[in-house]
């Protein structure tokens, strides 16, 4: 018997997209990710080809989730369960404090 991640990946024809959706369900998990004090000030933006992107309400936070890129990119990969998560870049958009 197929699974359906199987079956909806052809009928879409790029698996890409179901990976993009499985990253998309995680975003409600950033804090989980990246710990409180990030999580104030970052949130996930966009998932394309392994690369999640973030915003971060200024260049500071931005250095700061990039410092932990390592760690961030393990714990959502272990939320995942799959390797999901490639790469972490900040988005060049910088959103408020009070946008987070």
């Amino acid at each position: 018997m197929r699974i359906m991640a199987d079956v909806l990946g052809e009928a879409i024809g790029r698996k890409e997209v179901m990976r993009a959706a499985r990253a998309q369900l995680l975003f409600s998990r950033w804090g989980e990710a990246v710990g409180e004090h990030l999580a104030k000030n970052t949130k996930p933006d966009r998932f394309e080809k392994g690369t999640l992107w973030f915003t971060a309400s200024g260049s500071a936070w931005s250095q700061e989730t990039m410092l932990n890129k390592d760690v961030i990119l393990d714990r959502l990969n272990e939320m995942a369960a799959e390797q999901l998560f490639l790469d972490l870049r900040a988005s060049r958009a910088l959103r408020k404090a009070r946008d987070l």
